[in-house]
């Protein structure tokens, strides 16, 4: 798929001129997988949901268009005591702190 190819799938879901994903409902219709569908995401609190589901997308939002296409989906997440650990399909985990930053 090509860079336009991609461009254009955030064109088409109204996502102009910063492609940034903001929401679950975005992850889904631009990625194809849906977060609130990770293992664990349904034993976080509401408000923990909320923060989990922002914070994915601010790990998303750190690669490029392109990138993104190739990223492994979540696939299990664990609330620790200021962050959230992510696992990934490729089995690959990062820590995404409440405040935003990724380690």
């Amino acid at each position: 798929m090509s860079y336009r190819d991609i461009e254009n799938k955030y064109l088409n879901a109204g996502i102009q001129g910063h492609y940034k994903l903001a929401n679950a409902n975005e992850v889904l219709n631009i990625l194809g997988y849906d977060i609130k569908n990770i293992e664990g995401f349904d034993k976080l609190s509401a408000e923990d949901q909320l923060l989990a589901e922002i914070l994915i997308c601010k790990y998303i939002n750190g690669y490029g268009l392109e990138a993104r296409e190739k990223l492994s989906p979540p696939k299990k997440i664990i609330r620790g005591s200021c962050n959230f650990i992510v696992t990934f399909q490729d089995h690959n985990y990062s820590y995404l702190f409440d405040n935003g930053s990724v380690g």
